[in-house]
């Protein structure tokens, strides 16, 4: 089971949400990002959070709804992207999409990549989802999808990944320690459909990225 999560970042298409959505996926949505589900009306399964940015009108609507609504104050300890995780975490899913995570708040930015790794050591696979681009990270040797001349980056996201190595894809790699803050990983080229990402140890962030 899939749980899919829009936040109050920048806000995704219609598209790239419906994409998303199958007949056995729980869509939540974390505060401000109830006002896209709205114009596209889309009712989500639960609408989580302080409510300080979703539009008073939009929240009376959902109301209105079979929508589950968990309130929280302004003053708390987590965010309201933090808040839909746990909520995901409960429901038991084996999956997490998370979008509308990017944007111009940096510094929720990272906290969402923060998500990643939390729900890793949930034994929960995540990914983070924009227009541009598909975030997930690996905490072990993985074997990444793509199409030929699609781009995808590695960065460290922890002091060093040892030995690592990149086959199968444009700018190879070979027995690599990959320190943190190093960008000689960024803007690799899938050549086929599948590239291996070998390493003894660490976690990578992994971003498709396109224009």
């Amino acid at each position: 089971m899939k749980a899919i999560i829009v936040s109050g970042g920048s806000a995704p298409s219609r598209k790239l949400i419906e994409e998303e959505i199958d007949e056995d996926s729980i869509l939540i949505c974390a505060d401000g990002g109830a006002n896209c589900l709205y114009e596209y009306k889309i009712i989500p399964d639960y609408l989580i959070g302080d409510f300080d940015s979703i539009d008073k009108n939009v929240l009376t609507f959902f109301k209105s709804k079979k929508c589950s609504i968990d309130t929280y104050p302004r003053a708390k300890d987590f965010t309201d992207t933090e808040i839909a995780v746990e909520k995901s975490l409960e429901l038991k899913v084996d999956q997490i999409v998370m979008l509308a995570c990017t944007g111009s708040r940096i510094d929720h930015v990272l906290a969402n990549l923060g998500m990643l790794l939390k729900c890793n050591r949930s034994g929960v696979k995540a990914y983070i989802k924009d227009e541009h681009n598909i975030i997930e990270l690996l905490c072990k040797t993985t074997t990444i999808k793509g199409y030929p001349g699609e781009t995808f980056s590695l960065h460290a996201y922890c002091n060093v990944v040892k030995n690592l190595n990149i086959i199968g894809a444009r700018y190879k790699l070979s027995n690599y320690d990959l320190a943190l803050g190093d960008a000689r990983t960024v803007s690799n080229e899938f050549i086929e459909e599948e590239a291996r990402i070998v390493f003894d140890s660490g976690m990578l962030l992994c971003m498709h990225s396109k224009d």
